[in-house]
């Protein structure tokens, strides 16, 4: 098969040629392809009956061709540079197709993919506010409760304590909580009721801010001591020394009340400051114990129309859980000492249910603050609770020690109101001063 001249061409540009130059293979040639002698530049003489085939023609022409692409192209290594720029070209070329393409193709991410990545976005910003927030609640909370004060602003602990033959320094890492159970269905201040209530629990709660150590005081509600008397219209009457529960009733019902029963704990205590309070009415019991799903307590007191008996392991529900710290046998002179140690053991308990379900959710804070405050007045706020709460969880507190304050236990009768004998109770000194030093202070020397 005949090569073409030109690679484009086909076998019919090899026969247009032939026409234009009037050539077949029987034609002679007739000068226009005479050789020319070289040296003296005088045509040679043809030979008789010499012909040039059509298969010539096209080599010669070829020759030619090749003749003049290798004057381009003086070297293998120049050729090979040709080729490799043209190959280069064309690659780069390809490349940047490909590029073009997949930058179209990036750009139309599917909406479902686009619409997943808002959403994680919306939820790390959510975890990110949600952390600062934390964050800032308990430093606003852990700022708050480190006041040394008490909450009318007075400052009358002793700094160091002189106590058979050591010294003793007041810890200024630790901060108090009152709880009060006022007696009442209801918190009502003295524009709505002749009588605000007293305060049948006084408990006092103590955290060490550096290792989160806790320990709670169960002072008697019968306890002797100083008692401000304040009249309806918040005027400061007298000071009178009366049983403890009765220091929230010569208030307004409100945070008079609240104050004045602070102080009253804070002076049995020999003056200890109490920086925050925590008063709740009876309806607001079983709220707060079934917010944990109920406390599990080994009875120490019966509880019959309840089939409860002493020593039965029974978890309080509802109405229950008032009715085992708040009953007593009013003809016994101990009854209410015997409460007051019924109540140490359920507020143990509710502790130490209510840690684990702040360990698996956090918020549990929240929502026992949030369910709280419908039933209590108290100072101690949203960011103070997030701070002891996580304080406890970061010091891995799982348990609280407790203090019941010794004493003697007086009747007294009324001379007001025959056969009425009222509960006093007088703390015996050494006990008390151990309990203060073991809760409060350091030992130094």
């Amino acid at each position: 098969m005949k090569k073409p001249i030109d690679p484009n061409l086909g076998n019919s540009g090899e026969e247009e040629l032939l026409q234009d130059l009037n050539l077949n293979e029987d034609n002679k040639r007739e000068g226009l392809f005479n050789l020319v002698d070289k040296n003296t530049g005088e045509a040679i003489p043809e030979k008789e009956d010499e012909t040039i085939s059509v298969q010539e023609i096209m080599d010669e022409i070829e020759v030619k061709s090749l003749k003049g692409l290798t004057d381009k192209v003086k070297t293998p290594n120049q050729i090979a540079d040709v080729n490799s720029t043209h190959h280069h070209q064309h690659h780069h070329h390809h490349h940047h197709s490909s590029s073009s393409k997949k930058s179209k193709d990036e750009k139309k991410m599917p909406v479902a993919a686009r619409v997943a990545i808002g959403i994680l976005l919306f939820l790390l910003l959510a975890v990110v506010i949600a952390c600062a927030a934390f964050f800032v609640m308990r430093y606003v909370g852990q700022t708050d409760l480190m006041k040394k004060e008490s909450v009318n602003g007075e400052i009358a602990y002793q700094e160091t304590i002189e106590y058979k033959g050591h010294t003793y320094q007041f810890n200024d890492d630790v901060f108090a909580l009152a709880f009060l159970g006022v007696d009442q269905r209801t918190l009502e201040d003295v524009k709505n009721t002749d009588f605000v209530g007293a305060t049948d629990a006084d408990i006092v709660v103590a955290v060490n801010t550096k290792t989160g150590e806790t320990k709670i005081i169960a002072v008697p509600r019968d306890t002797m001591v100083d008692v401000d008397i304040w009249s309806t219209s918040g005027i400061f009457l007298r000071t009178e020394k009366t049983q403890l529960c009765l220091a929230y009733a010569y208030g307004d019902g409100g945070v008079k009340s609240c104050e004045n029963a602070i102080n009253s704990i804070s002076r049995i205590l020999y003056n200890v400051p109490i920086q925050k309070y925590f008063a709740l009415d009876l309806d607001g019991i079983a709220p707060l114990n079934d917010a944990i799903g109920g406390v599990t307590v080994q009875a120490t007191y019966p509880l019959p129309n309840y089939n409860v008996k002493v020593g039965d392991k029974v978890t309080l529900v509802g109405d229950m859980a008032e009715a085992y710290v708040r009953t007593r046998d009013m003809d016994n002179i101990e009854a209410s000492l015997n409460r007051t140690d019924r109540q140490m053991q359920y507020v143990k308990a509710f502790a130490d249910q209510a840690l684990p379900a702040v360990v698996k959710d956090f918020s549990t804070i929240s929502r026992l603050y949030n369910t709280s405050s419908k039933y209590s007045r108290t100072n101690l706020s949203l960011n103070n609770a997030t701070y002891v709460g996580s304080l406890l969880l970061s010091k891995g507190v799982t348990s609280f020690e407790s203090y019941s304050i010794k004493g003697e236990m007086k009747a007294d009768e009324d001379p007001l109101i025959p056969d009425v004998v009222h509960a006093e109770f007088y703390p015996d000194e050494d006990s008390l001063m151990e309990t203060v030093l073991d809760v409060f202070y350091t030992q130094i020397k």
